[in-house]
């Protein structure tokens, strides 16, 4: 990718949290998307024309942490800058930033200086479904460049049943499943001699994290008796089993 002497890097990288271990390059990806340069006045910053191109969707790791967006700053003119600041904006609330704005106290000439902005993906964030977060470099005069950064969840690596909560419960409590794909799920509440209590789901739901709530009643809208249950989730290619507690 040429490199535009006026242009702004951005460097975008994330880490998969796992159960195994990855090798950096699976970890770890970087790309020059935009830069931001002080030309000699300070008092004008070029940039990169991206005007009529369609921005590419960076794919981020599903309910990941550690990720980071770093906007580099570089100083083209002869003198100091300072009390640069660099501001994301615009950003879903499923990617918790630790922080939003950072100023960059002093940039020398002919340098340049990274703003990172570190954060995690919750697992409720949408599989595959394209956001846009807004980059904004102010300078001290009061100027401001903006850029267009899309990203975009991968869905998870396999499927999962999370325990319930709360646990014991009373009267309700929350199940809550993860796909890899879109897929057919029954999900059912059983007795301790293994009679169906209540069905929950029977139909397609898409990749990602979804969350079902049982109201401890059963299939006729009775409340159930104390005592222990267990909930099924169940696909073509997988299945699991959970033990629950209701108490009155």
């Amino acid at each position: 990718m040429s490199q535009n002497s006026a242009g702004r890097a951005l460097e975008y990288r994330s880490y998969v949290e796992s159960d195994y271990v990855m090798e950096a390059s699976e970890m770890r990806t970087a790309l020059i998307v935009l830069l931001f340069a002080i030309p000699n006045s300070f008092a004008q910053i070029a940039k990169v024309d991206t005007a009529g191109s369609a921005a590419k969707p960076w794919d981020v790791p599903f309910a990941s942490k550690g990720n980071s967006i770093a906007l580099t700053v570089s100083n083209d003119s002869h003198v100091e800058a300072a009390e640069v600041t660099a501001t994301l904006m615009d950003m879903p609330e499923w990617l918790e930033f630790e922080s939003t704005s950072l100023t960059l106290k002093d940039i020398p000439p002919g340098e340049s200086k990274d703003a990172e902005f570190c954060f995690g993906v919750s697992r409720k964030a949408p599989v595959g479904q394209a956001c846009r977060i807004i980059a904004e470099i102010a300078s001290p005069t009061g100027q401001r460049w903006r850029k267009e950064i899309v990203v975009q969840v991968l869905p998870p690596r396999e499927y999962k049943l999370y325990d319930n909560f709360p646990n014991p419960f009373n009267p309700s409590t929350k199940l809550a499943f993860e796909l890899p794909k879109t897929t057919h799920v029954r999900l059912s509440i059983y007795d301790m001699i293994g009679r169906e209590v209540r069905s929950l789901a029977d139909c397609s739901y898409p990749a990602g994290y979804t969350e079902i709530v049982w109201d401890g009643r059963n299939g006729s809208g009775a409340e159930v008796a104390s005592g222990v249950y267990f909930c099924r989730i169940a696909t073509e290619q997988w299945g699991s089993v959970k033990k629950m507690m209701r108490l009155k």
